[in-house]
């Protein structure tokens, strides 16, 4: 809260007294606000720290109340503040009397926080709060990143377990049953999913069965979801369960496979029944391995001995210890030091989570050899033994938390046990909310919240579970005890729905909708007392969505407080113009509705939307044509939104954009990339699409360079055929796809201005994954050499192409060369041996098709 406080303060110090001067005694009011809510701020550490006592706990949530109150309160001048910006002159926004009206609302409102916050101060002398010393900032201290799921070198002191796991799989050879199933159990933190994990990501393992599925159950036993989730089925098509089940039949009939089911939680054995049933169509010898806490589950799925996992031995203990908690990642000089890490350990009780967990802590707060012995006979010494001793270990670790880190762990409990957070999502999210605090104007609070994510991260808050091709982790997941902490830790202001009641009341600030059946009717209710929610989301697609959503959507338009709005794949058709009325929306996530096919222009009055996710929305055709009012937009997300045909004018304008994954180029646009010379900022991935339409102004393109200077770029597709991939899997089979019709005169003109195309799009050499789609040229330019840090290129559709640039050799860093559809390229690469393929020779993974893997399923 401290942070939240904090955040207060800047925003009462920077309100623009001057725009709002018709408002009686703004200024003296603004004034004592500051003063008032700076005292506050002292105490709130001593006040946390005393939370236990009830009246203290009490003061806490007034003092919430109030600040989130007052957080709204600036948010609507400095909202007004920008609109009148936008629109350029306040006279012409209010009229006299709409001036008027406003300066008494606003003015009344004012008071009303001063005076509950008067109060607060008050009451903060009554209950003898102390000031304390200023939180210090939040700082990363650099080291290698630590991933449980990685390989066995992370792993400590499982080899014994993970030989006899591999003996059931692959030395069960006299099985007479088409399916054995193996539990794994053992207590939250002991390393069941890990153990798993390197049991699957084993050489021998993989080459024994034909097919290997990781399915996380969690708390809901969803047979249907399951089944999804086995053949990786598209979530955005509701599909009856009838059908699901038929495609997994076909999935594993006669094959012998490997089933993870991690986390399971349900003790129900008719739904466990009817799941086996279904996986009995593999081939003898086909394995699930359960992992679970509870030995009742393991008696109702096992076929074979559960395999008992036990804390780790002492030594084991410490060696990991020291991996986390040393510079140098081993056992220090000092024995004394030594000595308090052995004690502190002990403690542990040979649960790697919690080693982890607390070694990383002491790591990251760099602390003296007196803090850890205060640590281990002051801190350790708060945790009851009657209790569950691993859980308060894992709770000390949120405890000293800096407070703005608090804010965004404890945000991740609207998100369901096993979530997959995708980390850029996440700190977008973050930021819509409010948590990240930019100290100066060098660094964007992006930057900042990766920082609070790395500390997260560092501290085994979050462990890594995906990566891409260019080997950075795309996804996070929180260990389901971490899950645990952080619903034990959030207030009233949260409320998730899920198979339990709960209560949404005045107080919700943050609300998940997270049921498998979703209707407008179920919704509706939950938000009849929700006027004051910042957050809504639906983390994950319904099972069944509801036909009416449209109309609930009416309901969602009350929540004026509104920041975030997530979404996504529920059916929705149209956003209604009443939109413009969440006037405070930073956030809306609407991925995956295919239904929608244009936005009211209405949402471009959502002056502070910083987030605009409309990714998977395929029939989407148009964005708003004024789009350039969205000042504060700062990611628009596009993927396979196939039918674009065009970006809206004024693109350049919005020069604080971060995210754009979609550039359309349509034929008979007057759009040029000259809308892209002013976003430097751009980051992560960017597709340019349509790039033919552009061989009429070849030369302009060659002498622009607009991706030169962006070196925050990560990915880039050029794409020169427009189609949408409907239209292309229609082609495949065609002997003339991607040659047309066009005469050889016409083909060798085009490909010679693709040449001059592609020169004058070179990127900054800092990319990473480069991807040339249906260029028609010869050769591709020199600057490719360039790239020093490129990992994975792909050439596809080039069927002009007859030889790849010379620079190839030195590019060291690439780990992927992909060549699909290109046939002359094909034929002199794939004679192993001559001038073209000594230029691709040395990288270590080349993939040479006819076609992309993605579209050879559609010939025969």
């Amino acid at each position: 809260m401290d942070a939240f406080a904090g955040k207060i303060i800047e925003g009462i110090a920077s309100l623009a007294v001057e725009e709002f001067r018709f408002i009686w005694n703004l200024k003296a009011d603004q004034e004592r606000m500051k003063r008032i809510t700076t005292s506050i701020k002292a105490a709130l550490l001593d006040a946390e720290a005393k939370a236990t006592n009830n009246q203290i706990s009490n003061w806490l949530e007034e003092l919430k109340e109030v600040l989130y109150d007052a957080d709204d309160l600036l948010d609507d001048f400095s909202t007004e503040a920008l609109r009148s910006k936008t629109i350029k002159e306040m006279k012409t926004l209010f009229s006299w009397k709409n001036k008027m009206a406003y300066a008494h609302k606003m003015g009344r409102k004012m008071k009303e926080i001063r005076k509950r916050l008067d109060d607060i101060a008050n009451d903060r002398h009554v209950l003898q709060l102390r000031d304390c010393s200023i939180e210090p900032p939040v700082s990363y201290r650099g080291r290698r990143q630590t991933y449980s799921f990685v390989g066995e070198d992370e792993v400590f002191g499982r080899q014994k377990e993970k030989l006899l796991l591999k003996s059931y799989l692959l030395g069960n050879n006299s099985v007479t049953s088409n399916l054995s199933v193996i539990p794994i159990v053992g207590i939250g933190g002991l390393g069941k999913t890990t153990l798993a994990q390197l049991v699957c990501n084993d050489k021998a393992v993989r080459n024994y069965f034909e097919l290997i599925m990781w399915v996380c159950v969690s708390d809901e036993f969803d047979i249907r979801r399951i089944a999804q989730k086995m053949i990786r089925h598209n979530n955005n098509k509701d599909c009856e369960v009838e059908e699901v089940q038929q495609e997994l039949r076909k999935k594993i009939e006669r094959k012998k496979y490997l089933l993870v089911l991690d986390d399971v939680w349900s003790e129900d054995r008719e739904l466990w029944l009817q799941l086996n049933s279904l996986l009995m169509e593999g081939a003898k010898g086909s394995m699930v391995i359960v992992t679970t806490r509870n030995q009742k589950v393991a008696k109702i799925m096992g076929t074979e001995p559960p395999l008992f996992l036990k804390g780790m031995d002492v030594e084991t203990s410490w060696k990991l210890f020291c991996r986390v908690a040393f510079d140098q990642e081993k056992e220090p000089n000092d024995l004394e030091l030594v000595a308090i890490g052995r004690d502190i350990v002990k403690k542990c009780s040979g649960v790697p989570l919690a080693i982890r967990t607390i070694g990383s802590l002491l790591y990251s707060r760099n602390l003296g050899r007196s803090d850890w012995i205060y640590f281990r006979d002051v801190e350790f010494s708060k945790i009851d033994p009657q209790k569950d001793e691993i859980f308060a270990i894992l709770k000390l670790s949120y405890d000293h938390l800096p407070s703005p880190l608090k804010n965004c762990f404890s945000y991740c409990s609207l998100f369901p046990k096993g979530f997959m957070f995708e980390k850029n999502t996440l700190i977008q999210l973050w930021v819509a909310e409010g948590f990240i605090r930019t100290t100066d104007d060098i660094r964007s609070a992006e930057d900042i919240g990766h920082e609070y994510f790395m500390n997260l991260l560092s501290m085994s808050l979050f462990e890594a579970a995906t990566t891409n091709d260019c080997g950075d982790v795309t996804a996070y997941k929180m260990h389901d005890l971490i899950h645990d902490l952080s619903l034990l830790v959030v207030g009233r202001e949260y409320a998730v729905v899920g198979e339990k009641e709960v209560n949404v009341g005045k107080k919700t600030r943050y609300l998940s909708y997270n049921i498998p059946l979703f209707s407008a009717a179920t919704l509706s209710s939950y938000l009849l007392n929700g006027d004051k929610l910042r957050t809504f989301h639906v983390p994950r697609q319904p099972i069944h969505s509801s036909r009416d959503l449209v109309f609930s959507f009416g309901s969602l338009i009350s929540l004026r407080c509104l920041r975030v709005l997530t979404l996504r794949a529920l059916d929705i058709t149209v956003i209604p113009k009443g939109i413009e009325e969440l006037k405070h929306l930073r956030y809306i996530d609407l991925q995956g509705n295919v239904n929608i096919q244009s936005l009211p222009s209405e949402i471009t009055s959502l002056y502070n939307l910083q987030t605009l996710k409309l990714s998977n929305c395929s029939n989407l055709k148009e964005l708003p044509a004024d789009i350039n009012k969205m000042m504060s937009l700062r990611h628009l997300e596009l993927d396979s939104c196939v039918s674009l045909t065009c970006m809206p004018p004024g693109l350049e304008q919005l020069t604080g954009l971060q995210t754009l994954t979609l550039f359309v180029l349509g034929h008979g646009s007057k759009l040029s990339l000259s809308e892209l010379s002013g976003l430097n900022n751009l980051r992560g991935k960017l597709k340019i699409k349509g790039l033919n339409s552009l061989r009429g102004i070849a030369a302009s393109v060659e002498s622009a360079k607009v991706l030169l200077q962006k070196p925050h770029l990560q990915e880039l597709e050029l794409q020169w055929q427009w189609q949408c991939e409907e239209e292309t899997i229609s082609l495949v089979s065609d002997p003339l796809f991607n040659r047309g019709f066009k005469s050889t005169i016409q083909q060798e003109e085009d490909g010679l201005k693709d040449e001059v195309i592609l020169e004058g799009l070179q990127p900054h050499q800092s990319i990473k994954r480069l991807v040339i789609n249906g260029f028609c040229g010869k050769k591709l330019p020199d600057w490719i050499g360039n790239l020093t840090e490129l990992k994975v290129l792909e050439i596809n559709n080039c069927d002009g192409l007859t030889s790849l640039p010379e620079g190839l050799r030195n590019l060291k860093s690439l780990q992927r060369l992909c060549i699909y559809s290109c046939s002359q390229l094909e034929e002199s690469c794939a004679r192993n041996h001559g001038d073209e393929w000594n230029k691709i020779s040395h990288i270590p993974k080349v993939l040479i098709l006819p076609l992309p893997p993605s579209l050879l399923k559609y010939i025969n």
